[in-house]
């Protein structure tokens, strides 16, 4: 399996322009509202009035179809920094809320951030996050980054192992928990009982993200840009991949994924430009199965004379996983006695293609040959 790139917006936001800036070394300014000018945060020929700080939270919102960032800034006015929501349209990465964020009136409130970061989705489609003033995993909103009133919660810290996480993906509905602190993917079941880490993951480098996907699946991303996709029931990794050119300049990596077109978003964060202008990117990609092998016919019922027999080959990927959807065509070679009664059949969900041969009346010995056609995207 491999990550077919799709698109990039490039840049996918910008900062509020000051329209002018003050040469250094500029000592602060006062002005009705406050402080105008900060001489430490803004210096010629920089003009905007905010850069990033920091990422909090990056990922897929299914309630309104987004994808959303909230972002921690350093600001040229009071206080001196400033937190925003950024939505961006999924289907295109279209910045949905420009106008509210400009005017800064997508402000979070500094404790969501602060307190609550790598949040991303989980079990119906709720956001879930570990929390930096405590050990539990809350579920929170996804404007504010708070957590939910009577809102769902567990705590790793009275499980054996104790454990402490930063980034967790939440299966409600199997009572798994997938979670990460430092180098392993930790995987735990019956967290509504009695929690048992019944495996880890090792992980490629240093984490920096870890998104949810489904029952079965989630995806990480290291602050190299390395893609990793595991089967967290298993457990197994899936896939290894990387960002479409992992540029040396870029700062960190975030990575979720849109669980209604069944791609990865990736939030690429880069350092302002020359003026201040902000530089983040947004990248969509779609996993495309690598097909690997395709297995010998063998037979599923009995071998005798004058009987229809069923065969079974597996259209197996690079991953161990079933490649679907595929034709695979059958030819008998010579000699022939019998009669190939399907010549084609498509790939079920797991991989499988089935066969029928209709047997002669007496012994024989026969050869099915089988061919599939892999398109390289």
């Amino acid at each position: 399996m491999g990550l077919w790139h799709l698109n990039t917006v490039a840049p996918c936001m910008s900062y509020i322009d000051q329209g002018s800036c003050v040469p250094p070394p500029g000592p602060a300014l006062w002005g009705p509202l406050g402080l105008t000018y900060n001489g430490q945060l803004i210096t010629c020929p920089k003009h905007y009035r905010q850069s990033t700080n920091s990422v909090a939270n990056f990922f897929y919102e299914p309630g309104n179809d987004r994808i959303i960032a909230h972002i921690v800034l350093n600001t040229t006015y009071w206080p001196s920094w400033d937190v925003q929501r950024y939505e961006f349209n999924a289907e295109d990465g279209a910045w949905s809320n420009r106008e509210e964020a400009m005017a800064r009136q997508a402000w979070i409130g500094i404790w969501g951030a602060a307190y609550t970061q790598k949040a991303t989705m989980g079990s119906f489609n709720k956001i879930y996050a570990c929390r930096n003033n405590e050990t539990k995993i809350r579920e929170v909103m996804w404007e504010y980054a708070e957590p939910a009133t009577n809102g769902w919660w567990v705590d790793p810290y009275t499980w054996n192992p104790k454990s402490i996480y930063g980034y967790a993906v939440v299966n409600r509905i199997d009572n798994l928990l997938a979670a990460a602190a430092n180098w392993t993917l930790d995987c735990w079941r019956n967290i509504g009982a009695t929690p048992e880490r019944f495996a880890q993951l090792r992980l490629p480098n240093v984490l920096n993200y870890l998104a949810y996907e489904s029952r079965n699946y989630c995806w990480v991303i290291t602050q190299d840009g390395v893609i990793c996709k595991a089967d967290y029931q298993i457990p197994r990794w899936e896939m290894m991949s990387t960002v479409q050119n992992p540029e040396a300049d870029a700062l960190k990596y975030f990575i979720t994924y849109d669980t209604k077109r069944k791609r990865v978003v990736v939030f690429r964060q880069r350092p302002d430009a020359a003026d201040g202008a902000c530089q983040h990117q947004l990248e969509f990609y779609y996993p495309m199965v690598s097909a690997g092998q395709l297995t010998q016919p063998v037979p599923v019922t009995s071998l005798r004379a004058g009987n229809r027999i069923l065969l079974a080959a597996h259209l197996v990927g690079d991953a161990g996983e079933g490649v679907t959807p595929y034709t695979v065509e059958g030819e008998m070679l010579e000699p022939v006695d019998g009669r190939l009664v399907t010549p084609f059949s498509g790939t079920e969900l797991n991989g499988r293609v089935c066969f029928q041969y209709q047997a002669p009346e007496e012994a024989c010995t026969e050869t099915l040959k089988l061919k599939v056609t892999v398109e390289e995207s």
